[in-house]
């Protein structure tokens, strides 16, 4: 977490974005960079931008700002390749559901093309004291998913840290993967014995109370959201292995499933950087 030099934060010209607040407490908490994407197709933006970029100087971020004239995740997927960002931060609105019928929304596109940790901001709760929720995995244990889990406890671990905050982890089940030990042991004996040993090496390196475990039946993208409402949290942190091409347009992933379930911001994770697709440049204008 605080290996993040660079953040990159994309916003509409409106004023008092909560994306852009967040990018501000996030950018001096790191000690960090600030690169400001105003996309707007339409209008000039350099004195919005420049207000903005003055207002975060003033405040102790280091922060500059620039214009995008593209779609907004082609924009933000260029942007984060030439600035070389660490974290991109964007604010989410949730879309009717039978728009996804029809077409990929631009957060699910920035959800399995960047190479990055993508921050989707759903309020301006404040983070200090709140909750911190972790979606771990356990169940799959190819190097991916076990990439997954380290980065996942790690990001989550560190904003709790930052902020004060409680870490939870929530960890959801399949009957059908838990080994089956013979029919004098019930299934919920089973659960525990799995799940739970699953989970003990995070337990223990990050010295997680046991009350802070919340171990379910799946699926997981309706066990986070229940967890995350009954916790409050105000941010989930889980990762995506995300797929690509027609699996991807069928199944889509954990993330963006739960993604408009949720009340508070999402840290969505990659198991590890990958090499962004080459991006055609588009028109930006520095402020």
């Amino acid at each position: 977490m605080r290996s993040i030099q660079r953040i990159l934060v994309a916003i509409p010209p409106v004023p008092d974005s909560s994306a852009l607040l967040r990018g501000q407490q996030l950018a001096l908490k790191l000690g960090a960079e600030l690169d400001l994407l105003v996309y707007d197709p339409h209008a000039d933006q350099s004195e919005f931008i420049e207000r903005q970029v003055t207002n975060l100087r003033h405040h102790g971020v280091r922060a500059r700002g620039e214009q995008a004239d593209d779609d907004t995740a082609h924009a933000v997927l260029t942007a984060c390749r030439a600035q070389e960002s660490d974290l991109v931060i964007k604010q989410h609105f949730a879309i009717p559901r039978y728009k996804h019928l029809f077409g990929t929304g631009e957060d699910d596109q920035l959800i399995r093309q960047l190479p990055v940790p993508l921050l989707l901001v759903r309020n301006d709760v404040p983070w200090d004291g709140g909750t911190v929720l972790a979606a771990m995995d356990v169940e799959h244990h190819d190097a991916a998913h076990v990439a997954l889990q380290g980065n996942v406890m790690d990001y989550a671990n560190g904003l709790s840290e930052l902020f004060g905050a409680s870490l939870h982890v929530v960890c959801a089940y399949s009957p059908s993967l838990i080994p089956q030990n013979g029919p004098a042991v019930t299934i919920d004996q089973i659960v525990a014995e799995h799940c739970r040993d699953q989970c003990q090496w995070f337990q223990d390196e990050y010295e997680l109370a046991e009350h802070r475990l919340h171990i379910g039946e799946g699926p997981a993208k309706a066990l986070i959201p229940q967890i995350a409402h009954q916790l409050e949290a105000v941010v989930t942190v889980l990762g995506t292995v995300a797929r690509q091409g027609l699996a991807g347009a069928l199944l889509g992933s954990t993330a963006e499933h739960v993604l408009d379930h949720l009340d508070g911001d999402v840290l969505v994770l990659k198991p590890h950087a990958v090499e962004m697709e080459q991006a055609i440049p588009t028109g930006h204008r520095a402020a």
